[in-house]
């Protein structure tokens, strides 16, 4: 896998915000670093999460937040539900990208060993094939104002980049958007993402450093609000949503850990939660 210093990868990234270049950094992670190639050895763990969920809520018309390049995960709800839910799908700017798609339905028809679907030749075939509508750029705000409505919302390690003034709104939308016998599925990662590019740093890095300290670091292109476990379930409960939670895996505390976070409590070092949301 493609390594790089941490402290270097955040100073290019800011340098590319700066000048907007995210067009040129899409082509560098697919054609360069090659971070965005697509490898599905097999189905991952939290997509059944939300399979289970919306098989359990009798889900028919569902939205996601945040879906990538590949939609990989909802290639896979497609084939599990034979088309027969409706995937909305939205992002803060378009990244979809045709050749990744193609790539991740080969892979995981593969995997399931059920024909393959068609390739796509454009975002319209989405529709026709799969029944996914992809809207990007588009924002829950926007979705609302549109009075689109839906029984379920999925969410896959994407709450995490979002900020929390921001992620309690959109959480409020939420509240209106989903149907009152609706769902939301959310799998976040507590991680530090330039970890996953640094293997000389540990899981959870970003802990070491108040927020002053950490807004150096801190990029739009890759934002990280650090947001705890048990800061999540604070939220969603101060929304008045019913919780139910799957807690993951724990990482290692750095040596030295901000006053900011509370040491004491073992959530703080979780890797990655799950949050299961009723109305």
């Amino acid at each position: 896998m493609f390594q790089l210093n941490w402290k270097i990868k955040s100073f290019f990234f800011k340098i590319l915000n700066f000048f907007n270049l995210y067009k040129p950094l899409y082509f560098i992670q697919k054609r360069v670093t090659k971070r965005s190639k697509v490898e599905i050895e097999a189905i991952v763990f939290y997509w059944d999460f939300h399979l289970k969920y919306l098989r359990e809520n009798k889900s028919k018309k569902i939205i996601e937040i945040g879906a990538g390049k590949s939609l990989a995960q909802n290639i896979y709800l497609s084939y599990m539900f034979d088309k027969k839910i409706e995937q909305t799908v939205i992002d803060v700017s378009k990244m979809i990208d045709l050749d990744l798609f193609n790539d991740a339905n080969k892979q995981i028809s593969k995997i399931l060993n059920l024909k393959k679907f068609p390739d796509i030749k454009s975002v319209s075939d989405l529709k026709e094939n799969y029944n996914i509508i992809y809207l990007a750029p588009m924002s829950l705000k926007q979705v609302f104002d549109n009075n689109l409505r839906y029984d379920a919302c999925i969410s896959s390690t994407t709450l995490e980049h979002i900020p929390k003034e921001e992620l309690i709104e959109n959480f409020k939308l939420l509240k209106r958007i989903i149907e009152n016998n609706g769902i939301i599925s959310a799998t976040i990662d507590y991680s530090d993402h330039y970890s996953h590019t640094d293997k000389n740093i540990s899981d959870l890095n970003y802990l070491k450093f108040n927020s002053n300290e950490w807004k150096k670091y801190n990029t739009p292109m890759l934002f990280q609000n650090r947001l705890r476990h048990q800061d999540y379930r604070k939220i969603f409960e101060s929304i008045n949503y019913k919780v139910e939670e799957i807690k993951g895996d724990f990482g290692k505390s750095p040596k030295y850990i901000s006053d900011e976070f509370d040491k004491n409590d073992k959530e703080t070092f979780m890797l990655w939660g799950h949050f299961l949301l009723k109305q």
